[in-house]
Formats: structure tokens, C-alpha cells, sequence
């Protein structure tokens, strides 16, 4: 699920040196020479590129690449005195370039700002949290093990469940919301029952877990699940074995568990409300969904992507104005993601697609009497602040023909620097 990176540097300390700073992200491979670097193109995604190798010149590699991947994305490493020959790999198609010594953060950084968003289903993502999650649902995704997904309301925890089911390879997904089941039906639906075994029970019915033999049966909001059927739910995942309701020999299923809850389940044992050696069984494998004011860096992806699925049910153009845009990033989205789509889309329905910053903030959810901006003195301060710095940063772009390093160098602070305010102000 990684993008691919080639490190093209004959230098092996240094290749060495990318590689360890790049490895925790990205797929990566290492090449020493012009030749050896056109060989590894196929199914690359990125590609830092020294200028000076062995048998040629790097900037001949700039268009093989792009011809193997019209998308990749190039970064030059290049020397100080050879910034001529980077300006020259700009013009052909290298997206930056980083000045040695290279500040090793930062080169990881840039690859994530410029690579695209990655799309997994409906899994929209940009924060380094949420690759965190993805790698660990990619090892999980393939095994028996249950899964526990904790969460906020309207983090994605179904969406993240339906993900680990997709890369999984076994056959139907059921979910079930245990906070709306009947909790005297609860036996009945989770295990199936005989007929007879109980006052109306005129035919017999199979449950949930033998409709879901082979596959993966999803139990959302876990915590309501009633006390009285916790017992049976962790002898199933104990043995595999289950009683029907009126049988008195067990069954067996092929299926597995995924629960998700936004409750404190240490809350809930403390009440016994719920069982801890459910708890300890179901929570082998835990995944928390962090909330999204947690993870800003994943609001605009998702609104860019949720923007382009109005367009399309809309059938018209749908677009935000940049304080729209301003109102979203300082905004805490109590309801998560859930909230964010649902406030794009009433946007959208009222503006007829042009959604301003006037049409957004009668949708936010602030204290009575104060706005979303102009009521809070401090989110006002903020906001102008974040104004300036804009105007600083574009100015120093322009002057410096839209080059980064050299426009930090003329704001006085670092490459790494200008590229996290560039990207907290939705410049990139």
C-alpha cells in the first residue's frame, strides 16, 4: 500500500542515509548509476534524483520517468554550486529540489505533500496517523484475529472495518448496529434459533453468524451489546462453536469478528456492563480512529474528495472560496467526518454549488452568540494572523519565482518550516 520511491545516488552512505529517512513511509530502492535507474522505473511513484552520476547526467532520467509514470514525482538533491542545472530540471518536469545538506525531515515531508492523496475505497487520507492505521489494518486484514476499531462518532470506524474486510479474501460482509437491535431478539439474530424454541418461533431461522460462514460479520457500537448475550459472543470466538436458540448441538462458523465502539469500554467493565474477558478477546488486535481535529492535515483531502462526489450528484460544478476554506481548518468537527460531509452537502444544496464562507459558518456548531469567526476575538486574531503569513509567503514566492528554498531563505526560516505553514495555510 506504500508508494515507491527510487534513490538515485552513488554515494552509499548517502543513498543509505534517504533510504532509512524515507523508509518508514515509503517503499524504497536504491540506484547507483544513470543506467541501472532506467531499469527500475517500472511501478515507481517517486524518485530523488542526484544531478551528478557516474555514467550521465541525472536530468535524462526526468523524462523515461515520466514516460513509465506520467504522475511520478521528482525531487532533485543537488550541490550549491550547481543550482543552474536544478532550475534546469525544474522546466523539465522535477517538482522541487532540495539543496545538500539535505534536512532529512523535510525530504520526507515533501514527498508526502506532493504525492497524490491516497485513496483506498472510501478511505481518504493524508496524516501520518492514518498511514499508521492503514499499515496496521494491512497486516491484520489477512488473519483470523478479531478486531476491536475504537472512535468518536463519525470518525470512518465501518468504513475502516469494510477496508480490513476488502483485503481480507473471505466472502460476504453483514454488519449489525447492536444499539438498535432488540435486545430480547439479540440471542435470536446473532445465533439463530429452532422452531418452537421460544413464543413465536413459528419457523426456525439461522443467525447472523451462520449467514456470515466465510466471511466477516461487523458489530458496530459493541458496547450496547446486551449483557446476556456476551457470554455466547466470547465462546464463539473462543472455540468457533455456537448454540442455537432450543438446539442442543453446537454449530460451527467460519466467520470473523470486527467491533467497533465509541463508548469507554473500561467505563462499561467498571459497571459490568460488559464483560473484561470479552473485552480482553475481542481487543487482540485494537485500532483507534483518532478524531479529526487531531489530524487537520486530513480535512481538505476529504473535502476535495466529498466536493467531487457532489459535483457528480449534482450534476454541476461545486467549489469552496478559500475563507470557506479558512472557516473548515479552524473548525474542532465534534461529529468528525460525519459532520464535514454532511455540512459540504447542506452548503452545497444552499449556494448551488458555490459554498462561501458566509453559507459555512451558520452550519458550525459554536456556542450560542458566538460566531465560527468574527464572534471569537481569538479565532478573529487568528485568522488575520494566518492572512499575513499568507500574504509574506506569496510575496516571497513571487519574488523568488515560486522557488522555496530560496523564498525561506528570504523569510528567515527553515525549508521545513515554510513547508508546514504552506501546507496549514492551504497553499500546496
Amino acid at each position: 500500500m506504500k508508494y515507491k520511491i527510487l534513490i538515485v545516488e552513488d554515494n552509499r552512505k548517502l543513498a543509505g542515509l534517504f533510504q532509512e529517512a524515507l523508509g518508514n513511509q515509503f517503499e524504497t530502492c536504491i540506484a547507483s548509476s544513470l543506467r541501472q535507474a532506467r531499469s527500475c522505473l517500472n511501478g515507481i511513484q517517486g524518485i530523488l534524483l542526484d544531478l551528478q552520476l557516474p555514467d550521465g547526467e541525472g536530468l535524462d532520467l526526468i523524462g523515461p520517468a515520466h514516460e513509465a509514470n506520467p504522475l511520478c514525482v521528482v525531487i532533485v538533491v543537488t550541490a550549491y554550486g550547481s543550482i543552474q542545472e536544478a532550475v534546469k530540471a525544474l522546466k523539465l518536469g522535477a517538482a522541487d529540489f532540495l539543496e545538500k545538506p539535505v534536512d532529512l525531515e523535510a525530504l520526507t515531508q515533501r514527498f508526502r505533500d506532493l504525492l497524490p492523496v491516497q485513496r483506498q475505497e472510501e478511505l481518504v487520507y493524508k496524516s501520518a496517523r492514518m498511514l499508521e492505521i492503514l499499515q496496521e489494518a494491512d497486516r491484520v486484514a489477512p488473519t483470523p484475529f478479531p478486531v476491536l476499531i475504537t472512535g468518536e462518532t463519525g470518525t470512518g470506524k465501518e468504513v475502516l472495518a469494510r477496508y480490513i474486510h476488502q483485503h481480507s479474501g473471505r466472502k460476504g460482509f453483514i454488519g449489525l448496529n447492536c444499539a438498535s437491535m432488540p435486545r430480547e431478539l439479540a440471542d435470536s439474530m446473532l445465533f439463530g434459533h429452532l422452531r418452537g424454541s421460544f413464543t413465536g418461533a413459528a419457523e426456525a431461522r439461522r443467525g447472523l453468524l451462520s449467514a456470515a460462514d466465510g466471511g466477516t460479520l461487523f458489530l458496530d457500537e459493541v458496547g450496547d451489546l446486551p449483557i446476556s448475550v456476551q457470554p455466547k459472543l466470547l465462546r464463539f470466538l473462543d472455540s468457533g462453536c455456537y448454540l442455537q436458540l432450543g438446539d442442543v448441538q453446537e454449530s460451527r462458523s467460519d466467520v470473523r469478528i470486527i467491533a467497533a465502539t465509541n463508548r469507554d469500554l473500561q467505563k462499561a467493565m467498571e459497571r459490568e456492563s460488559f464483560r473484561e474477558d470479552l473485552y480482553f478477546r475481542l481487543s487482540s488486535f485494537p485500532l483507534h480512529i483518532p478524531p479529526l481535529r487531531e489530524r487537520r492535515e486530513d480535512i481538505m483531502p476529504l473535502v476535495r474528495f466529498h466536493l467531487e462526489k457532489s459535483r457528480a450528484l449534482l450534476g454541476r460544478e461545486v467549489c469552496l472560496s478559500d475563507r470557506a476554506r479558512e472557516l473548515l481548518l479552524g473548525y474542532s468537527f465534534p461529529g468528525n467526518v460525519r459532520e464535514l460531509f454532511n455540512i459540504l452537502d447542506r452548503a452545497a444544496l444552499l449556494t448551488g454549488g458555490n459554498i462561501t464562507s458566509s453559507s459555512i459558518r451558520p452550519l458550525l456548531d459554536v456556542p450560542s452568540g458566538e460566531s465560527a469567526l468574527h464572534g471569537n476575538f481569538w479565532i478573529k486574531s487568528r485568522m488575520h494572523t494566518l492572512e499575513k503569513e499568507r500574504e509574506l509567503i506569496s510575496a516571497a514566492l513571487a519574488e523568488t519565482g515560486g522557488n522555496k528554498a530560496a523564498a525561506a531563505r528570504n523569510l528567515k526560516i527553515s525549508y521545513k518550516t515554510l513547508l508546514n505553514k504552506m501546507k496549514k495555510l492551504g497553499m500546496m
